[in-house]
């Protein structure tokens, strides 16, 4: 049984994965509760938190364009600060890939309750059994190979967009301009950073295209082309999206499932039928593609001593199995625990930061270029010097300081995460202390 992933990606199986990746439960779920906070306004969050995305995006694409190897931020943070850290991004990017898959399959279960009225689904035990399968089926398909998680991966991604170009490229015709008045009842000061918190995670996910390098058959050239395309994307479909259920769906703030609503205000019956079903295909998809990164994510803390080496396992056919039916179960059981979606919304996203923070720190010195060993020369080079990175940190660092005064439960559960993470980095320390003195 090899211990090598297989180069089996194409730039078209990578950017369908990005955007299969971060479009997915956030656009359907976020607008009314963002739109709660701050009324139509929410559209300059939504902007805010592209303009964020894309700058570290922008950062990613940098830093990624020099590795080969699988694993993305945590690798290079690795790869640029040094074990200890290295293994405290690893570990909250673990902890992101656990969390928020959780968070993927409790939306889906929202929306398949609510658009099939099917109340079992809201609560109990049928909610769990329906999970849990779902989740097992995902796993199953993905013990099949890369290239058939990726085949998946691409057919969503297709059948997700067409039924939201049928709701953006209707709905425009539709848009009543009164709704956007007033503009911001709230004032833009008052809830501005924690709806912007909150409409990131609509966001969230451009980063896991970058994860299975090492299976890309040129992840120097594949990576900056395809987080820039995806971003691209997905910017114009959620401002779509956005302006249309805005000005379309008078009782927007606080909605549950305002896309599905709006729709059928303007398409009646059919029409809103056949972007409910694009709905629960594009939550699907983005489960898809996350039980597809994940345990890339596993593997490559295990390859690189940071968890059990079994986890680094890769069957015959080219996956990390352990790791991935490892983050089957633990998933799962998160799912089950805690069915709020967007407790586990707010807690990925702020975990998140760990791995946003550290790639961008990682752009901006120039260290990072002295210690790759796998290039000479980066495919990808930020322009600008180092302005797209110091205005990166400073964003995040303005953001998490703001969401933090209005809302401190999702970083108190964040802090939680990475004091989790300090018994286990000591006993990987000694374990290597003992063994050094052995041999």
């Amino acid at each position: 049984m090899g211990q090598e992933l297989k180069r089996t990606l194409s730039l078209t199986d990578v950017v369908a994965l990005g955007i299969n990746g971060v479009i997915g439960t956030g656009i359907f779920l976020l607008p009314g509760k963002a739109a709660g906070l701050m009324g139509p306004a929410s559209v300059i969050t939504l902007l805010f938190a592209a303009l964020l995305s894309l700058l570290i995006a922008l950062c990613f694409a940098e830093v990624g364009s020099k590795f080969r190897g699988t694993g993305g931020a945590y690798l290079y943070a690795l790869r640029t600060f040094g074990d200890t850290t290295g293994f405290f991004v690893g570990w909250m990017v673990l902890m992101v890939t656990l969390t928020s898959w959780a968070a993927m399959v409790n939306g889906l279960a929202d929306a398949v309750a609510a658009t099939a009225n099917i109340p079992a689904l809201e609560d109990g035990i049928w909610r769990d059994v329906s999970m849990v399968t779902f989740m097992g089926v995902l796993t199953g398909i993905n013990l099949l190979g890369a290239k058939m998680g990726a085949r998946v991966s691409n057919f969503f991604t297709l059948a997700k967009l067409l039924p939201l170009a049928l709701f953006i490229g209707v709905g425009l015709a539709y848009i009543n301009t009164s709704h956007f008045t007033p503009f911001a009842p709230m004032g833009y000061e008052a809830n501005f950073f924690e709806a912007t918190l909150l409409i990131l995670y609509a966001y969230v996910g451009f980063e896991a295209l970058v994860v299975p390098a090492g299976e890309m058959a040129n992840p120097r050239r594949a990576v900056p082309l395809a987080l820039i395309a995806v971003l691209v994307v997905c910017v114009i479909v959620y401002v779509g999206v956005l302006v249309v259920a805005t000005g379309t769906l008078p009782g927007l703030a606080g909605h549950p499932a305002p896309v599905e609503a709006a729709s059928k205000l303007f398409m009646g019956d059919v029409g809103a039928g056949i972007v409910a079903i694009g709905i629960l295909i594009s939550m699907i998809g983005v489960n898809s593609a996350q039980v597809f990164v994940g345990p890339r994510r596993v593997f490559a803390l295990s390859e690189n001593g940071h968890m059990p080496r079994v986890l680094s396992l890769v069957s015959p056919k080219g996956v990390p199995h352990v790791a991935l039916i490892v983050m089957f179960v633990i998933s799962a059981a998160i799912a089950v625990s805690i069915s709020d979606f967007a407790t586990l919304a707010l807690v990925s996203v702020v975990a998140r930061f760990a791995q946003y923070i550290s790639t961008c720190l990682a752009a901006f010195l120039i260290k990072i270029r002295k210690r790759d060993r796998d290039t000479d020369e980066a495919a990808f080079r930020l322009p600008l010097g180092p302005a797209i990175p110091v205005a990166a940190l400073g964003l995040c660092a303005l953001l998490l300081y703001k969401s933090a005064q209005s809302n401190i439960e999702p970083f108190k559960y964040g802090g939680l995460a990475l004091l989790a993470g300090v018994p286990v980095y000591t006993a990987i320390v000694i374990l290597r202390g003992m063994r050094a003195a052995e041999r």
